[in-house]
């Protein structure tokens, strides 16, 4: 009789702090519809069954709602299992993107669309950031049509392989800002990708992250100004992540790779990386480009580059304060703020 008790009261404590989980999640501002709060808290809850009864209860709705809202999860793709005795399950292997899945995984109020496919998540944001939208507004596709590069190249972009986002920040009012900000988001990423799956990964100046000697992620930075006052509105990063991508056209198969994560959850990375980000703004920038020489791949190492039309060789002596890259070419120190650069010889180091 002491056991059945004791059994009982884990249970009811248990359901009581998931609960309490859900309501956090429910905190985030405009009511949501019956479906959207059964995917907040399936998606809190993952791998933990939680009874028809007790989601109707906690949303004040009947079974039957209950009931119609679980069979459109399922008809959406939602790996939903459901059983009488134990109530319903969202399975740790369903991936699908979700406002209510990345949010119930972040402490910050923020507005957060996705979308099945856009041809760039960029230009979305920018039409959101010209219509007014909020600082720390989050625009993610499932798919790219266009996804945007740096000098006009494409970013290849296949459905559910990996994460294509935009950031937008209009608390940045000034030139250093845009350009300490890819900096600042190459390492958030990093972070993110160690503290979740415990991977190396090494940054090439200025806005890509590498992975065993190849590229795995694109950082896209752009800046909406005032054309009279010439003053930075806001600040667009497009992020575009490599996870679980195994073919790649014939021009990326061996400058590209993936994480090789498959049955991740992407919600709870994408919140990880959010995470990551809205701290390390804060954080001294001293510290962080610290951190992100120590994660360079291309300092000290012999590099190829283009200034005006004519190509030089240097070696890489620093990163300076304003992210800009310091070589010596010909015995003369010469300042990049900008540019592509390649690096001569093997970088990667099998350890």
């Amino acid at each position: 009789m002491g056991y059945i008790l004791y059994t009982y009261c884990k249970l009811i404590i248990k359901i009581s702090l998931q609960y309490v989980r859900f309501l956090l999640c429910l905190k985030r501002g405009e009511k949501m519809s019956v479906k959207n709060e059964i995917i907040s808290l399936l998606e809190k809850n993952r791998d933990t069954p939680i009874s028809g009864q007790v989601i109707a209860d906690s949303l004040n709705v009947t079974r039957a709602a209950v009931w119609k809202a679980i069979k459109v999860l399922k008809e959406e793709g939602y790996n939903i299992d459901g059983t009488p005795n134990k109530g319903y399950i969202l399975l740790g292997n369903n991936d699908i993107l979700s406002s209510q899945g990345i949010a119930c995984y972040l402490d910050e109020d923020i507005d957060i669309y996705t979308y099945k496919c856009l041809d760039s998540t960029n230009t979305q944001m920018k039409k959101l950031a010209v219509d007014g939208g909020k600082d720390h507004s989050v625009i993610i596709a499932e798919q790219q049509s266009a996804g945007r590069g740096r000098f006009g190249r494409s970013f290849y972009s296949p459905a559910k392989k990996g994460i294509y986002m935009s950031v937008l920040l209009k608390s940045c009012k000034n030139i250093h800002d845009a350009a300490i900000i890819t900096i600042q988001s190459a390492v958030a990423i990093n972070r993110a990708i160690k503290r979740l799956y415990n991977l190396k990964t090494d940054i090439k100046w200025v806005n890509d992250l590498y992975y065993q000697g190849k590229k795995i992620c694109g950082i896209l930075t752009e800046v909406i100004s005032d054309f009279e006052s010439e003053m930075i509105e806001a600040i667009i990063i497009g992020i575009g992540i490599n996870v679980s991508t195994s073919e790649f056209p014939s021009e990326l198969q061996n400058r590209a790779t993936s994480l090789g994560l498959n049955n991740v959850n992407r919600n709870q990375f994408i919140a990880e990386i959010l995470r990551q980000l809205f701290s390390i703004i804060d954080e001294d920038f001293e510290l962080v480009l610290a951190e992100y020489k120590r994660l360079s791949c291309v300092l000290d190492k012999e590099i190829e580059f283009n200034v005006k039309g004519q190509k030089y060789k240097g070696i890489v002596k620093d990163i300076n304060d304003f992210g800009n890259l310091v070589v010596e070419s010909d015995g003369k120190e010469m300042i990049l703020n900008s540019g592509e650069i390649s690096i001569i010889g093997e970088f990667y180091e099998t350890k």
